[in-house]
């Protein structure tokens, strides 16, 4: 199992395909976290309450760099401070530490799952086995759950449960071999009971295979909640942004 220097020295080094899949997301305003839900963040840069073009683009350069390998959690924690202030970023749900620390995490660990599954799709694993981390402190039961499924990559449990399934998890995706998939135990082939429950709420998908229709969908089914004047201002921020040579490439 990977412990926490396991996961900083591996994070460390440059992943050409977690970098190329964090480079083409496109700059989301949201002022809450599930203001789009699931999918839509695999293919969207966004962070709850941040809505100005220049607090997004200064933070996606950060988060860019730090995915790239050239910036530590400590590096990007001085970092996240200044940033806050200069822009007057009022952060909910916790201070500049525990915010930059789940920012840092949850994006490098979304790139670098995403990266795997195309590192994966490319070698033309069969199989995958679901591992949680046992070094957490406080197990998720639902994640628990799933330890040890092993599956066909093609089986539909794995749009629905490839991790990273919530924020700060650990869990991963391992490849076996057809020899060894024969050799598993019979229950361990079988989906886990409500498996299509057990990713944490707005988790539920798959950062590998989710594409960029998923965000337009999500934009579009937001702006159709919203008054019209609202949704046109809000559609017209994210033009501003490069919506249409975005979805162009």
């Amino acid at each position: 199992m990977m412990n926490d220097a396991e996961f900083n020295r591996t994070f460390n080094l440059p992943f050409n395909e977690a970098v190329t899949w964090f480079r083409d997301k496109l700059n989301i305003p949201t002022t809450k976290w599930d203001e789009l839900e699931g999918a839509a963040h695999a293919k969207g840069f966004m962070s709850a309450g941040a809505y100005q073009a220049d607090l997004l683009t200064e933070l996606r350069q950060m988060v860019d760099k730090a995915i790239a390998g050239g910036t530590d959690i400590r590096e990007f924690r001085q970092q996240f401070r200044p940033l806050v202030q200069k822009h007057g970023w009022q952060l909910k749900g916790g201070g500049p530490a525990w915010r930059s620390d789940l920012i840092w995490r949850t994006n490098i660990q979304t790139a670098y799952q995403a990266g795997r599954w195309q590192q994966m799709e490319a070698a033309g694993i069969e199989y995958l086995r679901y591992v949680h981390n046992d070094g957490v402190r406080r197990p998720r039961p639902n994640h628990l759950a799933m330890n040890g499924t092993t599956l066909p990559r093609t089986d539909p449990f794995w749009s629905v449960n490839y991790p990273p399934n919530g924020f700060g998890c650990k869990c991963r995706a391992v490849p076996v071999t057809g020899k060894e998939y024969q050799a598993i135990a019979p229950a361990e082939k079988q989906r886990p009971e409500h498996w299509q429950d057990l990713p944490d709420k707005g988790w539920d998908y798959n950062v590998g295979t989710a594409d960029k229709q998923h965000l337009a969908d999500a934009m579009m089914e937001k702006m159709q909640r919203m008054p019209v004047d609202i949704g046109t201002a809000w559609m017209r921020s994210i033009e501003s942004m490069g919506l249409q040579e975005w979805i162009s490439q």
